[in-house]
């Protein structure tokens, strides 16, 4: 009679302490090479076994990775391959994007369609790469445990200094809350991780990008775009501000939209004051969006059809410039000159701001194009702030004219 071999993991002190953590937000923020990936499927085992043994039920549990190429390249691909190796059971549906097995059943779930949490009951939340996902995305997956008083396990990179993985659980953790339990190691505590590979990167790669990677810092990227933007608090506008706003179409990457407010009495500044960003929508959800605000609509020109759609549902629709450089030497002029403020609970545009960065080449060097990920808010921003302003001596007078100024808040 033959035996399947019984198959032992061994497992960092580090691991071992992220596994047996028993608060309610545990986080390995660690540098590349630290077993991260490695571990995700053995903490879902692990925690569902528990769970099983302690209530006899089965778990239900979240898997998030920030797009859903991501998803299927890491968590997906490693939960089947560990399940595999390890003889467990399980039963995938891949248009339901869920895998089923004794202990449990896993909700596999993008971070562009985070909303799709919405009615899980989740005992245990896997935030995969959480240093690329929205804090909106941090919130809900809050959320979605408050329920069962579930635990959310945290796998990621350190990656900008002013994301809210540093502020809300890295730095909340180092002051004392004993609901944060974070362990941060370097990529050389892992001993299985090539001592060369550690020096060679020490010596090709920028400062800032070893000590993000390799020595788990949140460092502050090199190239960041907007360097000095000031985020106030949301106060009542005076009733003279004119209005507009700035759209970026998407549907696999979402539809974003800002809404602004210029205060004519006040040096003509302009504040954001509402965002709105999602995927998976179509031109019925989004005019429903657009009917909430106010203001003529400065929408990206590629979107021609998706435009003139709106415009013939009455929508005040008018095409941006998009000169990408001129657009964002506007954005961050008035950034610096304070003249653009923005509302501090905009949260996924904070998120936005606070990694936008120029490409690297293979160099390492910078190059004067935008990196294109998480940009959409930006974008928006951009396309409303360079065409209005551009026009705005005549815009604010045609506004005024048409009724289209505030008038109590917004609803997105």
């Amino acid at each position: 009679m033959s035996h399947k071999p019984v198959i032992e993991y061994k497992l960092i002190d580090y691991q071992v302490r992220f596994l047996q953590a028993k608060q309610k937000i545990t986080a390995l923020i660690g540098g590349t090479g630290c077993g991260k990936t490695f571990l995700l499927p053995i903490a879902i085992f692990y925690k569902a076994l528990e769970h099983f043994g302690s209530s006899g039920t089965p778990m239900e549990i979240i898997v998030l990775a920030p797009t859903h190429k991501m998803l299927l390249r890491n968590p997906l691909k490693y939960i089947r391959q560990r399940f595999d190796e390890l003889g467990i059971p399980y039963t995938l549906n891949k248009s339901e994007m869920t895998i089923t097995f004794s202990y449990g059943v896993i909700y596999l779930i993008s971070a562009e369609s985070y909303e799709s949490m919405q009615g899980i009951h989740a005992s245990l939340i896997v935030m995969d790469e959480a240093g690329l996902m929205a804090k909106p995305v941090f919130d809900t997956a809050l959320q979605r445990l408050a329920f069962h008083s579930g635990q959310l396990l945290i796998l990621s990179t350190p990656y900008g200094s002013n994301h809210w993985l540093k502020s809300e659980v890295y730095d909340a953790w180092l002051e004392g809350d004993s609901n944060i339990f974070v362990v941060n190691p370097q990529s050389s505590d892992n001993p299985f991780y090539p001592l060369s590979e550690i020096e060679r990167a020490r010596t090709m790669l920028p400062k800032w990008k070893y000590e993000m990677f390799f020595e788990a810092k949140f460092t502050k990227p090199a190239g960041l775009i907007f360097e000095e933007v000031t985020y106030i608090p949301r106060f009542q506008l005076p009733p003279n501000c004119i209005y507009f706003r700035g759209l970026d179409f998407g549907f696999n990457n979402p539809n974003a939209v800002v809404q602004l407010a210029l205060d004519p009495n006040n040096n003509d500044t302009v504040y954001v004051v509402g965002e709105w960003k999602k995927s998976q929508t179509n031109i019925d959800d989004l005019e429903a969006v657009l009917k909430k605000g106010y203001g003529t609509i400065y929408a990206d020109p590629a979107g021609k059809d998706a435009l003139e759609t709106l415009k013939r549902r009455g929508l005040p629709m008018s095409v941006a410039k998009k000169d990408v450089l001129a657009g964002i030497s506007m954005l961050d002029a008035m950034f610096r000159s304070k003249k653009l403020l923005v509302f501090d609970d905009l949260y996924q545009l904070q998120d936005e701001l606070s990694t936008y960065t120029w490409q690297v080449d293979r160099n390492e060097q910078l190059t004067d194009k935008p990196a294109k990920n998480n940009d959409h808010l930006i974008d928006a921003l951009r396309y409303a702030v360079f065409t209005y302003e551009g026009g705005y001596l005549a815009a604010k007078f045609i506004d005024a004219m048409i009724g289209l100024n505030y008038k109590d808040s917004f609803f997105w």
